[in-house]
């Protein structure tokens, strides 16, 4: 051994011989294979939890080191990824003397072996069908790795196991489980993570046929005490105001953050006269372009090229270990979906543009940057070197680094004892090992058989027979006789298929009903609605300011995800161009009838007017991507601007033409409910429930206020349309001739809305329109209570409220 271990590792690497030396004398002194398999399933099995730093991988090092001198076993040591197994090769050489390192994939010969050897693999390499993996497979100059362990426990070796981050690959339901149950079937177990979950822990003993699986779990205070890791970590997040939010690059601030942070730590260690480099992990999205971003960023925030390192597969690897150390690298950016696994004690500060939702995502996060370096442990440092800093692009994705926190902060150091329950009794001069059941051993032994999972399990066929009920053996006396497939199960509900289809009718138009309307259309001379949109959309000094705007000072929250401490900031944060963009280009498609980009020119044209008439930022008339982005600006920032104008501009060159004339019949099915003020007399019947509902009402008028209605059908040759912003039509439900109603020429439209629908999508475009002819259509709504109630639109929240009762009293006022 080469390391010095701490105290608290000492004392679990203590803690551990104690169970497995206990297991290994019941294990030699037991007589038979099913006693010695009891043994280990009580005390062959320990869990080592600490946090990522803390020295696991040491301690898992140092129980096998000295446990080999008092036992003869060979141990196999699974990584979570194969990038990872050469690292650990390293480490066993480098730290541990007392153990050897085999080549699993040449060196599987047993008659060479001697205790201490490791040999060094993954779950992945070894589990599955066994013709499909190379290690399982007999070679040229070694068998395979299932002969080499039936082989090494015939030259009177035990078999452990060291399977490091166990949480990770090591789960109940895999394969690995049922190769270490069927095929290693090891004495002795170590397993080591920092993300453990109880109960896939549990499942996992279950699966395993493990009796007891024994705890060991060390604190952070422990490893803070000791130097290993940092006092704490610091999170950052940015938050900003709803009219700004989507437009903020927030991957850019925290970058910023980062890099500035990074820059002071730098500084710091410099200044201590510390020969470190510190490093900075960002961590990017997954999609194609988000390295090229972050380097594009990084560049523009004074990081050089050449200090700059990208990784981008989904595992760690030998490559990923040797960026980790190479001190000419200042930036290390990466976009695995899991970061586990690699060592970087010299970051200090990580910049994730991912969610980190899951506490065992978070919480490998935080271990990237909680290590300290070798270099700094044990000096008297800055509170500033004693932390590590998270900056995160999205706060509200970011949950699991504080549960994370917390998770890590739950843990207490505690050591296990040696289960009681399996001793050996001597009864004549034979011994044997009992399992202890109430506090005493049997007088008649017994053999213990581990627990077998029910995936694993051979299911007798008499539980494979279906069992025969009471209802089975009456069918056909009491019960009706049972359908052979599900389907044919009778349902009373459901609903019976007609023998035929329902005739057809047709319905006249009512007598002195007119046949010709007035539609709007828009003109097709585009360029009189561009030259309108041009000179009408309104810049004003507030619009003018917002054009320009770089950045926005937005909210920095830091919170010590150790101790909950929180703190505010100011931070200015820079607008995101290509989010921009993206929200323009949307707003300039809405009017489909024009091209966008000669709708972006005119406006670009009004810009270049505004910035000559208030003589400021002459500068950019020069520009025309700066003009471009200003308009943009002014667009996404003020939607309702070019909507409004728009509109307006529309309703200005919207034609005003007549209809196709009614048809004089319509053929509908037969049955149709009479209407007696209906067009057609009868009730439509492609109407929904809550527009049945208003005809029945407007049928029902008794004071002769209603003269006729009519469901005006929409996008049909003789329907009544608006012209909209977006250049569509807006066909109203109803149009109703009203006695004694001066405006549009007697006739109100009307438009029913489902009470979950008053906002939806273009519905408050509908609100504010105008029909040259018949006025601006009436909007009514059905309240829950059944009460109608006429909508009107709310500028100041830009949507649409219950205004007053509906009256068809009042229809002639509307």
């Amino acid at each position: 051994m080469i390391v010095k271990p701490k105290g608290y590792q000492s004392a679990a690497k203590d803690n551990v011989l104690e169970i497995f030396r206990y297991a290994s004398a019941q294990i030699d002194g037991a007589p038979d294979p099913d006693s010695r398999r009891a043994a280990s399933a009580h005390n062959g099995c320990v869990l080592i939890q600490a946090p990522t730093g803390a020295g696991k991988t040491l301690i898992a090092g140092l129980v096998a080191e000295e446990f080999s001198k008092d036992t003869k076993i060979v141990w196999l040591w699974f990584t979570p990824f194969a990038g990872l197994v050469e690292q650990a090769r390293i480490a066993i050489k480098s730290q541990f003397q007392g153990l050897r390192v085999r080549d699993i994939g040449a060196d599987r010969v047993a008659h060479s072996s001697r205790s201490g050897d490791v040999f060094v693999t993954t779950w992945a390499a070894v589990s599955g069908r066994k013709d499909g993996k190379r290690l399982r497979r007999d070679g040229d100059e070694s068998v395979s790795l299932d002969g080499l362990l039936e082989q090494l426990r015939r030259h009177g070796f035990k078999i452990g196991v060291l399977v490091d981050e166990a949480h990770h690959t090591f789960t109940t339901g895999t394969e690995s489980v049922k190769y270490y149950r069927e095929v290693v079937q090891p004495d002795f177990t170590l397993m080591i993570t920092a993300t453990p979950d109880d109960q896939d822990a549990e499942n996992f003993r279950k699966a395993s046929g493990i009796a007891v699986m024994h705890r060991i779990t060390v604190s952070r205070l422990d490893a803070v005490e000791a130097g290993l890791i940092k006092d704490g970590i610091k999170s950052v997040a940015y938050l900003a105001g709803d009219q700004h939010r989507e437009l903020i690059d927030f991957g850019l601030a925290a970058l910023g953050d980062g890099v500035r942070v990074h820059n002071a730590i730098k500084s710091e260690l410099a200044a201590a006269g510390i020969d470190l480099v510190p490093l900075l992990l960002v961590q990017v999205s997954s999609t194609d372009k988000s390295v090229d971003k972050a380097r594009k960023d990084l560049l523009a925030l004074g990081i050089p090229d050449d200090a700059i390192a990208v990784y981008t597969s989904d595992e760690p690897s030998d490559d990923l270990m040797a960026v980790a150390r190479d001190e000419a690298k200042e930036v290390l950016i990466f976009k695995m979906a899991v970061a586990l696994g690699f060592d970087a004690p010299r970051a200090f500060t990580l910049v994730s543009m991912r969610g980190a939702q899951d506490k065992d995502f978070g919480t490998q996060i935080v271990g990237r940057i909680l290590r300290v370096d070798w270099r700094l442990q044990g000096r008297n440092i800055s509170d500033f070197l004693k932390y590590g800093y998270v900056f995160l692009a999205d706060a509200e994705k970011q949950s699991g680094l504080v549960g994370a926190a917390d998770r890590i902060n739950d843990l207490r150091t505690e050591l296990s004892s040696v289960s009681p329950f399996t001793m050996l009794v001597k009864i004549g001069e034979t011994a044997t090992l009992q399992v202890v059941q109430n506090g005493q051993p049997a007088l008649i032994p017994k053999t213990w058989t581990p627990p077998v999972p029910a995936k694993y399990a051979d299911t007798p066929e008499s539980v494979l027979k279906p069992q025969v009920s009471t209802q089975d053996l009456l069918t056909g006396f009491i019960f009706p006789p049972r359908s052979a497939e599900p389907d044919d199960i009778y349902n009373p509900t459901a609903p019976s298929t007609p023998s035929s289809s329902p005739g057809t009718k047709q319905y006249g138009l009512r007598a002195g009903m007119p046949r010709i309307f007035k539609k709007e259309q828009l003109s097709l001379n585009t360029s009189g609605l561009l030259q309108c949109v041009e000179k009408r959309i309104r810049i004003d000094d507030k619009v003018f300011t917002e054009a320009f705007r770089q950045a926005v000072n937005i909210k920095r929250k830091e919170v010590d995800i150790f101790t909950h401490d929180v703190s505010y900031g100011e931070f200015q944060a820079h607008l995101s161009d290509g989010e921009i963009a993206r929200r323009a280009q949307r707003l300039l498609f809405e009017p489909d009838y024009l091209d966008p980009r000669d709708l972006q020119a005119a406006l670009v044209n009004k810009l270049k007017a505004e910035i000559k008439e208030r003589g400021i930022f002459l500068e950019l008339l020069d520009s025309p991507e700066k003009l471009r982005r200003a308009v943009h600006l002014i667009l996404v920032s003020h939607p309702n601007l070019l909507r409004d104008t728009v509109r307006g501009c529309c309703a200005d060159n919207a034609e005003v033409v007549d209809t196709a004339p009614l048809p004089e019949s319509v053929s509908w099915p037969s049955g149709c409910t009479t209407a007696l003020l209906g067009a057609y007399g009868a009730y439509p019947p492609d109407m929904n429930n809550d527009e049945t509902a208003f005809a029945q009402l407007l049928d029902a008028d008794m004071s002769g206020t209603v003269e006729w209605w009519h469901r005006n059908e929409p996008r049909k040759p003789h329907s009544v349309g608006l012209v909209m912003p977006d250049g569509k039509g807006y066909f109203p439900d109803y149009m109703v001739k009203v006695k004694g109603r001066n405006k549009g020429e007697g006739i109100l439209l009307i438009e029913v809305k489902g009470e979950y629908l008053i906002n939806s999508l273009n519905t408050p475009d509908k609100a504010l329109a105008s029909h040259k002819v018949y006025r601006k259509p009436l909007m009514v709504m059905k309240e829950i209570s059944g009460r109608w109630m006429t909508l009107r639109f709310n500028e100041k929240t830009g949507k649409n409220e219950p205004d007053a009762i509906f009256r068809v009293e009042a229809m002639s006022e509307y």
